[in-house]
C-alpha cells in the first residue's frame, strides 16, 4: 500500500474533526450518503464523488488488490465480504466503497498473520472485537488516510443452518455453496457466493448503498436468500 501524501491525511484528519461535531457530522454524513449512492452520471457524483472519496479515504480496485497480494504472500486462505465482494461477483466496480472487508477462512489462527502481513503494507491495528452477526469476529485497521480494511471471521454454524437444509454438514460439504470466484480489474479473485451475502444483508434496514449491492445480487446475478433450517 502507498504512504498516503501530506494531502490525503490532512483530509483524513478533516473528516476525523468532522465526525467528532455532531452539528457538522449529521449534515456531511447525509450528504456523503447522497453523493455515494447517485448513478455515476449524475452532475452530484461527477462533482462531490471525487472529493468525498478523497475525504472518506475510499478504497479503489488497485488498493484492493494491493490488500490481497499481502495477504497472498502469507499463504493466507480469505474471501472478499461487503460491498468490493458484490462488485466482485459481477464483475466491475459499480459504487464508491469506504473499506474493503475479508473474511478470513481461519480467522482464530490467522488472524495475527493477516494483520502482520496488512502493518507492513502501512497499516495499523485500530480495534478488535467481537459481535453476535454472521461475522461475530473483527479487527479493522486504516493507513492514517482512511483506507480502512474489516478482517473477519465466518459464522459457520449459522451457515450450516442456512444451507444444511436441516440435515447434519460439514464446512467441506458447504464450501461450494459459501465460497465463489469473481473478479477485479482483470484479476481472479475469491469471495462469498451471492446466496451468503444475500444472507448477511438481512435482518437490518438497508441504507441505499447496501440496498444497491441486495438488487444487483437479484437482478444480475440471480441469487435468492436461502431460507433459515434449525442447525
Amino acid at each position: 500500500m502507498r504512504r498516503p501524501g501530506l494531502f490525503a491525511r490532512a483530509l483524513f484528519r478533516l473528516t476525523g474533526f468532522v465526525k467528532r461535531h455532531r452539528l457538522l457530522w449529521m449534515p456531511a454524513g447525509w450528504l456523503s450518503h447522497r453523493v455515494a449512492s447517485a448513478s455515476d452520471s449524475s452532475v452530484l457524483k461527477r462533482w462531490l464523488g471525487p472529493v468525498r472519496d478523497r475525504c472518506r479515504g475510499a478504497m479503489s480496485a488497485g488498493d484492493v488488490l494491493e490488500v490481497l497480494d499481502a495477504l497472498e504472500r502469507e499463504g493466507l486462505r480469505y474471501c472478499l465480504a461487503g460491498g468490493w465482494g458484490v462488485d466482485a461477483l459481477v464483475g466491475r466496480r459499480t459504487r464508491s466503497h469506504d473499506d474493503v472487508d475479508v473474511a478470513l477462512d481461519d480467522y482464530d489462527r490467522d488472524v495475527a498473520r493477516a494483520i502482520d502481513a496488512l502493518v507492513r503494507c502501512g497499516f495499523q491495528l485500530v480495534s478488535t472485537h467481537e459481535v453476535t452477526t454472521w461475522m461475530p469476529r473483527r479487527s479493522y485497521l486504516n493507513d492514517g488516510a482512511g483506507h480502512r480494511v474489516e478482517l473477519v471471521s465466518l459464522n459457520w454454524s449459522l451457515l450450516f443452518s442456512a444451507f444444511g437444509n436441516g440435515n447434519p454438514a460439514t464446512r467441506a460439504t458447504l464450501e461450494d455453496r459459501v465460497y465463489a470466484q469473481g473478479s477485479i480489474g482483470g484479476h481472479k479473485v475469491p469471495c462469498l457466493s451471492a446466496e451468503v451475502q444475500l444472507l448477511y444483508h438481512t435482518h437490518f434496514e438497508l441504507h441505499p448503498q447496501l440496498a444497491n449491492d441486495v438488487s444487483l445480487l437479484h437482478s444480475e446475478l440471480g441469487a435468492s436468500t436461502p431460507a433459515l433450517h434449525p442447525s
